[in-house]
């Protein structure tokens, strides 16, 4: 057994690291609600899609707060997070993790409907100092 192993605290996850940060960002509070939209042909597509790409409520959530904000074609708001958006940000040590989310969703007064989420690879490989 290797010994350097028991004289190291293990590494925290990502995720949970992120989790902790997003407790304590109040930008993160002004985010109004968001609510899946459940279609009547797949009611759980976002949390499919988030377990399969590994994208967490956190994630989804900084997206919004601190994401390029843009309109699709067909009126949707897509959050997308670079490298840019993130220099400066209490996750800019998660930059690597975080580059190229995109989030898709519907605004009404109080809240965001997300429509679906993904890692935008032409952003993510995009690395930018």
């Amino acid at each position: 057994m290797n010994s350097s192993r028991l004289t190291h605290p293990p590494i925290m996850n990502t995720h949970k690291q992120i989790q902790q940060i997003a407790t304590l960002d109040d930008r993160l509070a002004t985010v109004d609600t968001y609510i899946p939209v459940c279609k009547s042909k797949d009611i759980n597509h976002l949390e499919r899609r988030q377990q399969q790409r590994a994208i967490s409520q956190d994630m989804i959530r900084v997206a919004i707060a601190y994401g390029q904000k843009r309109f699709d074609h067909h009126g949707a708001i897509v959050y997308t997070l670079s490298d840019r958006l993130l220099k400066h940000s209490p996750y800019s040590k998660f930059t690597d993790t975080l580059r190229g989310l995109q989030v898709i969703c519907l605004q009404s007064l109080n809240n965001y409907q997300i429509l679906t989420t993904y890692w935008n690879f032409e952003t993510k490989r995009r690395v930018r100092n």
